[in-house]
């Protein structure tokens, strides 16, 4: 592991004290909630395939919370090639077409789904301060002992 990504491992563990990665069982409550289908485009999703992402409807490089009203389940194709930088409302419209039914069927979906679980989708400033900081102070030790390492060598 090089020190860059030693930062990132770092970085992402002092994200996940304040923002925890779903547990397995609300996974499959997000399974359960869209019925094993992509909230994009309706795709069937097996678990048993391990193909599915449990995708951020507003990203994480964004302030997107891990909070569950901030999850859903998409397909690869969706969440992977095709969404990218696309706000997701902008992004079911943008694949239901001209369909104004599957697009609206899938958006009162999504949308249950954010009010079902009443959080915040995004990181407070607050919250997003204290991961910065504490990633400052640590990555500063860090850096001291990486460059006293790398003198020992000498």
């Amino acid at each position: 592991m090089t020190p860059s990504q030693a930062r990132n491992a770092i970085r992402r563990s002092l994200k996940a004290l304040i923002d925890p990665k779903p547990t397995p069982q609300q996974k499959a409550h997000i399974w359960a909630h869209f019925q094993h289908q992509c909230a994009y485009c309706g795709c069937p999703l097996k678990p048993s395939e391990r193909k599915a992402h449990i995708d951020h409807l507003i990203a994480e490089s964004e302030g997107g919370s891990n909070q569950l009203c901030n999850l859903i389940l998409t397909c690869p194709t969706c969440n992977g090639d095709e969404k990218r930088e696309h706000a997701w409302q902008a992004f079911l419209l943008e694949k239901c077409g001209i369909d104004q039914k599957k697009y609206a069927d899938r958006r009162d979906r999504i949308s249950q789904w954010q009010s079902e679980q009443g959080g915040a989708a995004t990181l407070t400033p607050l919250q997003q301060a204290l991961v910065g900081e504490a990633f400052d102070r640590v990555n500063d030790s860090f850096t001291s002992a990486v460059k006293q390492l790398r003198q020992s060598r000498s």
